[in-house]
């Protein structure tokens, strides 16, 4: 077999560190011992999280700390039982994580106001001065805390999630979408979401955004139930569209259904668990280096969420290369976030 002997240094905004040799085996999908280190000891960015109802951010924090992950960029927060509102738990996270920490604007803020409204016409109305005033809101909160991103918004979820009202599939470049899209712009945030992939769903998503190539959407869950060949001929359209991984591998089916019996049905097609990853994701990858990153998503027990990381450094960044692997663990997420130590 052909070996290639790659030279690896993990230097920058995490200062100098040694260089790695990696053996990285061209001709079969066999990965080495120094592969499976590299894997183990690559810092990480999880760019999908939920912090979820029974968590504190202090159980947060030793998690990150135990399994080197750098940062969390905040998907939308589960309100608990004591009426604390979705972004300000989050920022409870935030005084506790400082930058490591990215809260979420819009998680519930938009939720409401599409069940005040009726009939998703916060999305669909030509004017609607609910919808204006969200945007003003959405816009205040950007702007008071740079470090702010967009919560996952659910353009299509119509058989991927237990919320009676996110079980439907929305035009993509409905008004509300569109005024997100440009916030993103404005404050140079990329706007995530939750599509399946369904036709209609993917031309309406390729004309927001080609209104403006200096957007971005982020495709929670890579499309949630999309084939790698789907992904690669959409990337080769759009440039300005990228993919995290998160819930496209087995743990949070395996251990949540046990608390959470509608998740014994599992939603979306895996691309990875523990044992590996498949082939032609693999290869999507390689082939667009720069547009995949991980993510954790929800979880409601400690034990999945170490699952979930370990699958992550197991099943998926050993099967890279090892520039590749970096990029996808942490550079990717670094440079779309404009993060800072």
């Amino acid at each position: 077999m052909k070996r290639i002997l790659i030279l690896l240094g993990l230097i920058g905004i995490f200062g100098t560190s040694p260089l790695l040799a990696v053996a990285a085996d061209t001709d079969s999908n066999v990965v080495s011992p120094q592969a499976i280190e590299l894997a183990r000891t690559l810092p990480l960015v999880d760019v999908h999280f939920h912090f979820m109802y029974n968590m504190t951010p202090g159980e947060l924090k030793e998690r990150m700390d135990k399994h080197n992950i750098q940062w969390v960029v905040g998907a939308g927060a589960v309100e608990g039982f004591t009426g604390t509102e979705s972004f300000e738990r989050d920022l409870m996270v935030k005084r506790l994580l400082g930058q490591r920490y990215l809260p979420s604007v819009g998680w519930m803020s938009i939720r409401r106001a599409d069940s005040d409204e009726g009939n998703a016409r916060i999305y669909t109305d030509p004017a609607n001065a609910r919808r204006e005033s969200l945007l003003k809101l959405l816009d205040e909160q950007l702007t008071a805390e740079p470090q702010a991103v967009f919560s996952e918004l659910h353009a299509n979820a119509e058989s991927s999630s237990t919320i009676l009202h996110l079980k439907r599939r929305l035009p993509t470049d409905a008004p509300l979408f569109v005024e997100l899209y440009k916030l993103g712009v404005k404050h140079q945030r990329p706007l995530p979401l939750h599509m399946q992939w369904h036709p209609d769903s993917v031309e309406r998503l390729g004309k927001l955004l080609a209104s403006d190539r200096k957007g971005a959407v982020l495709l929670s869950h890579c499309g949630k139930d999309t084939e790698a060949n789907q992904i690669r001929a959409f990337f080769q359209l759009h440039p300005n569209v990228y993919c995290d991984l998160s819930y496209r591998s087995l743990p949070q089916t395996l251990r949540e259904s046990q608390t959470d019996p509608a998740r014994t049905i599992y939603w979306g097609k895996s691309m990875f668990e523990n044992a590996g990853a498949k082939q032609e994701w693999i290869q999507l990858i390689e082939d667009f280096p720069d547009r995949f990153m991980v993510g954790v998503d929800d979880v409601h027990r400690w034990g999945t969420y170490d699952d979930v990381v370990d699958s992550i450094r197991t099943g998926l960044l050993p099967f890279l290369k090892p520039e590749t692997a970096a990029k996808v663990a942490y550079q990717n997420a670094v440079q779309l976030f404009r993060l800072k130590q």
